[in-house]
């Protein structure tokens, strides 16, 4: 094992988790950290709702601001802040505003993601 893991950072990545996707990354079972350096929004239309059940969840905004949704509140998140999701919270990013740049951390770094499922139409 290596005893320092030391890159560059590049405009977007996951800097470390389960199963990095290049050598940039960084192989850990116990922290995910996702870096983002965009002129582009990431989320689209937003992501659906999703809770994680096991890890607890960060985002640190370094530049920009982003739109979060924390059991159907929104709040907007900007330039120097962070925002936390405990573990068994259902949240989602709905929209980002570059450029931007944020980085999110997750620990510990398991497959433990579930969504929120849609609401029946009333009948």
């Amino acid at each position: 094992m290596t005893l320092l893991h030391h890159k560059k950072l590049p405009g977007h990545s996951l800097l470390s988790g389960r199963e990095p996707p290049d050598e940039i990354g960084f192989r850990s079972d116990q922290l995910q950290i996702w870096y983002n350096n965009t002129n582009e929004s990431w989320v689209g239309d937003g992501e659906i709702p999703h809770m994680h059940t096991t890890s607890d969840e960060c985002f640190i905004v370094l530049k920009g601001s982003i739109e979060v949704e924390v059991e159907g509140k929104r709040s907007i998140i900007n330039e120097r802040e962070f925002c936390c999701f405990p573990v068994g919270v259902y949240h989602a990013v709905t929209k980002v505003f570059p450029p931007v740049e944020t980085l999110m951390l997750r620990a510990p770094s398991v497959e433990d993601k579930v969504y929120q499922p849609a609401p029946t139409p009333n009948k």
